[in-house]
């Protein structure tokens, strides 16, 4: 069987996402919005990146601009014509069975290319896998052969849009094998609190390091930058100033590590990120959530206990109140691994399985 999984570069949960996918599936994985696949898709990657530096919350204005079903249609029309030709010749190149995609982007593209060729002889199962914890109009495309969500209130509000014969799973996000098995390896002379903002170190990172100066208790705090080389720098130059002992990392590629010896992690709520969090059993705090997918993403965490959400208190507060009440921590920790869903990679590949064996 020959498996074409698409993402997409746009942030860091996708292609996350789709890594961990090809992590059991013997399958091609490409970036949607390389270069090398199509010069308009980059540019589009590079432009709204840039914009995100000016307009904090386009991310926001785009998401509930699309979200209207007759907008949401327009969206979607746009998206796959504009994108059509690059998944075509994808398409010619690699001639997949099965198609799986972590972003709507490709997904609209190889939707409009099943619907324009219902009669070709070509044929190929198109799954899409959504990467949040809320469902949105821009990823519903009636070519679409199986769904895979992370909860079942997923399933079943996506079931409501969905033609008869549409496949829908609630499988949990995909994340990578090492989560499956983490070893926690806790440091029991001080607290490690975990600092991260996603592979491009969003998150008034700087902030939170100094907001945690201000505790007396004995902590350890180790703080990731990304692929933000200007933010490594600056945290570089200001742990020199903190107290407590921190380490500074860029982009790593152990994250499961870093979770399994972390008592605490603060983050923006990121999708892959919580996910990962969820099966490491590590409580969250969250704080400044892109609007839109974050804050339900967010939402999500601490309505299952796993996560409490900064809004206007400040970060010191809620971590010292959290150290002077460990009941609560173990607690967190509990329902984080609850709602955790380490297979659902393992899962997905196997539903795929079967969907193509019956045909």
């Amino acid at each position: 069987m020959n498996v074409l999984i698409l993402s997409a570069s746009i942030g860091s949960g996708h292609i996350k996402a789709a890594q961990a996918l090809q992590q059991v599936f013997d399958a091609t994985l490409v970036d949607f919005m390389a270069r090398d696949v199509s010069t308009l898709n980059w540019l589009t990657k590079k432009i709204y990146l840039a914009a995100l530096r000016f307009i904090p919350d386009l991310y926001d204005r785009i998401y509930k601009f699309a979200d209207g079903r007759r907008v949401g249609v327009t969206a979607r029309f746009l998206s796959s014509a504009l994108m059509y030709v690059p998944f075509a010749r994808l398409l010619k190149k690699f001639r997949p069975d099965v198609v799986i995609c972590t972003h709507p982007f490709p997904e609209a593209a190889a939707s409009l290319w099943k619907f324009l060729h219902a009669k070709s002889a070509r044929k190929f199962l198109l799954a899409a896998v959504l990467t949040d914890y809320s469902l949105h109009e821009i990823w519903i495309y009636g070519e679409v052969d199986a769904y895979f969500v992370a909860t079942q209130e997923m399933a079943r509000e996506l079931a409501t849009h969905c033609r008869v014969g549409q496949k829908i799973f609630a499988t949990g996000i995909p994340i990578g094998a090492e989560f499956g098995s983490i070893a926690e390896a806790h440091d029991s002379t001080r607290t490690t609190i975990l600092i991260m903002g996603g592979g491009l170190g969003l998150g008034s990172i700087e902030e939170t390091l100094s907001e945690l100066d201000k505790l007396s208790a004995p902590l350890k705090i180790v703080v990731v930058a990304g692929q933000n080389e200007q933010l490594l720098a600056r945290l570089n130059r200001l742990r020199e100033k903190i107290a407590h002992p921190v380490e500074v990392l860029g982009y790593v590629s152990d994250v499961h590590r870093l979770m399994a010896a972390a008592d605490l992690l603060i983050t923006k709520p990121g999708a892959l990120t919580i996910s990962e969090a969820f099966a490491a059993g590590v409580p969250l705090i969250l704080h400044e959530p892109i609007p839109g997918p974050e804050a339900l993403n967010a939402a999500y965490a601490v309505a299952h206990g796993a996560a409490i959400e900064v809004g206007d208190k400040k970060i010191s507060a809620i971590v010292a109140q959290l150290l002077n009440t460990p009941e609560r921590l173990a607690e967190m920790k509990r329902c984080a691994k609850k709602i955790s869903r380490p297979l659902a990679a393992v899962n997905i590949v196997r539903q795929i399985n079967r969907l193509v064996a019956v045909e």
